[in-house]
Order: C-alpha cells, then sequence, then structure tokens
C-alpha cells in the first residue's frame, strides 16, 4: 500500500511539473510570436525549419516589400507630403495536408540514419549500466547490446511516427519546427525547448502540442510490449512508462536545442 501511494505522488508531482512548464513554454511563445521585426529589404526569407531540417515551403519568400511612397501633391506652403504605406503582414506557411504529415513521419523514422544510430548509441549507455551477469560472456552482451538497440529503435519509431504523423493529422497541427526569430544562445534554446510544449496549428495559432504529448505517451505505453526487464531495472509497468515518457522531454530538449535551432550555426562554423 505505502509502495502505491509513493507511485501515485510521485506521478501526481510529475504531472504537476509538467503543466507548470507547459505554462511557462506557452508564454515565451507568445512573446516570441509578438516581436515581428520590420524587414527593410527588397525580399523576405523566413528561418522557419521542417523537424528533418528542410525550409518549410513559404508564400512570402522572394516577396516585395512596400515602402514608403511620396505623394506628389503638395498642401498649404508646397511641400510634398510622404504617404507611408504599411508593410504587409507574412502569409502564413502553407499547411501539410495530413497525407503528407503520415508520409513524412514514416521519412524520417525509417528513412534516416538519425534514429539509427541513436537508437545504436543509447543501446550501448544502457549496457553499459547493466550489472554483468556472471553467466554471460562477451558474445552474450554483444547480443543484449543488439536486443537493446533494435527495442529503443521500435520505441523510437513509434513515437516518431505517432507524434509527427498521425496525430498532427487527427488534431490539425504542425508537426514541422519552426525556428526562433530572436538572437542571444539563451533566447534560442529556451525557443527550442518550447517547441516541445507548444506548436501552431493548421492556421498559424500557438497552441498546446497534444500530438506530441499523445504520441510520446502512446509509444512510452507500446513499449511495455517489446520491452524487458533486467536485474535491478524494471521496464514494464506504469512506472516504466512514466520514467520513458519523462525522459522523452529531456532527449527532445537536446534534440530541438543541438540538431533543429543551432544546427546551421555549427555546420555555418565548419565552412568558414
Amino acid at each position: 500500500m505505502l509502495k502505491a501511494r509513493a507511485h501515485l505522488t510521485h506521478a501526481m508531482l510529475s504531472i504537476a511539473l509538467l503543466l507548470s512548464v507547459v505554462a511557462t513554454a506557452h508564454a515565451q511563445s507568445s512573446s516570441d510570436a509578438g516581436e515581428t521585426p520590420v524587414v527593410a529589404e527588397t525580399s523576405q526569407t523566413n528561418r522557419t525549419h521542417q523537424a528533418d531540417g528542410e525550409p518549410l515551403k513559404d508564400a512570402t519568400k522572394d516577396a516585395p516589400v512596400q515602402v514608403a511612397q511620396t505623394s506628389g501633391q503638395t498642401s498649404g506652403g508646397g511641400q510634398a507630403t510622404a504617404t507611408p504605406t504599411p508593410t504587409p503582414t507574412p502569409t502564413p506557411t502553407t499547411p501539410l495536408t495530413a497525407g503528407e504529415k503520415i508520409s513524412r513521419s514514416f521519412r524520417s523514422a525509417f528513412l534516416s540514419p538519425f534514429p539509427y544510430v541513436t537508437s545504436a548509441f543509447s543501446a550501448g549507455l544502457t549496457q553499459f549500466g547493466e550489472d554483468r551477469q556472471p553467466h554471460k560472456d562477451g558474445g552474450d552482451e554483444v547480443a543484449d547490446w543488439g536486443s537493446r538497440a533494435a527495442r529503443n529503435f521500435a520505441t523510437r519509431s513509434t513515437s516518431a511516427v505517432f507524434s509527427n504523423g498521425f496525430y498532427p493529422a487527427l488534431f490539425k497541427q504542425d508537426p514541422r519546427y519552426e525556428a526562433s526569430r530572436r538572437k542571444g544562445f539563451g533566447r534560442r534554446a529556451l525557443h527550442a525547448v518550447s517547441r516541445l510544449f507548444v506548436t501552431r496549428d493548421d492556421d498559424g495559432n500557438l497552441e498546446p502540442n497534444y500530438s506530441r504529448f499523445a504520441g510520446v505517451m502512446t509509444a512510452s505505453a507500446l513499449s511495455n510490449v517489446w520491452e524487458r526487464s533486467t536485474p535491478g531495472h524494471d521496464r514494464i509497468g506504469m512506472d516504466a512508462t512514466l520514467r520513458r515518457f519523462g525522459r522523452s522531454f529531456i532527449n527532445g530538449s537536446f534534440n530541438n536545442i543541438v540538431f533543429r535551432e543551432f544546427w546551421p550555426d555549427i555546420i555555418g562554423i565548419f565552412r568558414r
């Protein structure tokens, strides 16, 4: 009974912490959305990217910007009066269809080398933390590592397909990553983390990232089907599901900061 109460308390604290982070991230994202810089160039370029790093289909790319014009009419003393023309509001990016969202999710889950590499690497870290069992030799440990890598890949691919495909199609949300328009490492890093909790719908409005919450929870629960517990590590059950759900936000934060927000800057450093 005491153990069950402890587990329930842990789950309630985790949910309360998650809700507080969601509220903070939503406020930060609303602040980002409200700061629209004035562009004084003849064309506009949107820094928004897809989750796989490719640029979004932006209807405003290379769109001319209207500037202030001087009227030829004079008033009173004969001085010309300037009639400013307001800068047009950028048109929202072209929304994806349900089929495009699902096909993108399958490509990112199975046709990219990234999930295979990260699954193998994380399996090695997990294997390193396991207790050595005297009846297993080196070959057995290699086989355990391969089995762990396959299970990690199954969880990652399931999360990608549901978080970036099926649920965005169901909830009418955009699964693509929106890069920050602000400057400074801290602000951009905070923006990258906030994209885990808020996203835009197909109309361009900010709202909680229901697709990711549901997708990660679905993958965490389905992992109980193929996971295997080892001595000292319980990986099946409600506690294990909640731990996987919580760890997904740590991994997602690292992925958004390094590979989605700052990766173009990192590549630019090595190209100089």
